[in-house]
């Protein structure tokens, strides 16, 4: 079969002598169809600042597709059904998964980085990774919901308690503080700030829902002459940001920060976190409660991502569109591969 295989030197080739996968028991094949490029495949491929578990092997860990074949053991699942797949293989029996708390399994494998993943004519999975997709929804955004529009609504939801009546800041518009805009309206936010430096992604945000969006600095001070927010969501990774989404905050508010970044951070004075009672908490990932609220959300149209779609391109151009991410020429906030062209 085809696959887009990372080898062992860093580089990345369309392969079409790829062995295709048969499931074993209590697995699904799916035929995939439109898989994401994530960030951190940029990381994998270009400025070699993360790297995989093993190489050679498959990238791509937001897929979607049709089920094509079944595992011994398998019920509940049709050939021909549309699903999306849950990119963390965790193994349900240690304490943090028996909490909901999949996403901090220490035996988690991410597809695509410890697993096989998905820029592929085929892939095998557990049974309990796919996700039924209704008819209603995309496939381009079926497949983007299993990552990124999921770990936005994990920090949104979860990690933020965003809710009606809330005031909520969105630092960082891109690939997932984008979805964050949409997921806090959908959830009843009062009012969600967008503050991005560039144009175009404060453009995008006031489509999602935003009701105001500002370049950092003002942002910073229109946020801060009316009183801060209850809420405040920070995805990129950087001190600054972080130093200002938690200043950002009105007392009792609380900071979740979402982006990854390398740099130690300044969330300033211990006094102000305890006299305003401010908090600051990571956010990592997503349960697949969040993929399957986030696929009721888009296909309920409770949630509308006019941006978080940009340009779907062949398998054949994954690494041309990885550059693209690279550089922030997407078209929206998530380039999606078309396995099938």
């Amino acid at each position: 079969m085809r696959a887009a295989v990372l080898d062992e030197s860093g580089e990345l080739t369309v392969r079409s002598d790829w062995p295709e996968p048969e499931p074993k028991a209590g697995e699904v094949l799916v035929a995939l169809e439109k898989v994401g490029i994530c960030g951190s495949d940029v990381h994998f491929v270009i400025d070699k600042s993360s790297k995989t578990s093993y190489a050679p092997i498959v990238l791509g860990h937001e897929p979607y597709g049709k089920v094509a074949g079944l595992g011994d053991g398998v019920t509940g699942i049709s050939v021909g059904d549309r699903v999306a797949i849950l990119p963390l293989i965790t193994c349900m029996e240690c304490e943090r998964c028996l909490a909901g708390k999949t996403r901090l399994c220490k035996q988690r494998l991410c597809i695509g980085a410890d697993a096989e993943g998905c820029w592929a004519d085929f892939t095998t999975v557990p049974a309990r990774n796919v996700v039924p997709v209704p008819d209603s929804l995309s496939d381009s955004l079926a497949a983007v919901a299993t990552d990124s529009v999921a770990t936005s609504h994990h920090s949104v939801a979860t990690q933020g308690q965003v809710g009606p009546g809330k005031r909520v800041a969105v630092w960082g518009t891109g690939g997932l503080g984008l979805s964050a805009v949409g997921i806090a309206k959908a959830l009843g936010a009062e009012k969600v700030i967008a503050v991005d430096p560039r144009e175009e992604a404060r453009d995008w945000a006031l489509l999602t829902g935003a009701d105001e969006a500002y370049e950092p600095e003002e942002g910073f001070a229109q946020i801060t002459e009316s009183g801060g927010v209850d809420v405040a969501l920070e995805f990129v990774g950087r001190a600054e940001t972080v130093e200002k989404a938690v200043r950002s905050l009105d007392d009792g508010g609380r900071a979740v920060i979402t982006g990854v970044g390398f740099e130690p951070a300044n969330a300033g004075r211990i006094m102000t976190f305890v006299l305003r009672e401010r908090e600051l908490v990571g956010s990592y990932g997503h349960e697949p409660s969040d993929v399957r609220r986030s696929i009721e959300l888009l296909a309920s149209g409770d949630l509308v991502l006019p941006k978080v779609v940009g340009d779907v391109i062949p398998l054949a151009d994954v690494r041309q569109g990885l550059d693209r991410v690279h550089t922030g020429d997407t078209g929206g906030s998530r380039i999606v591969v078309d396995i099938t062209a």
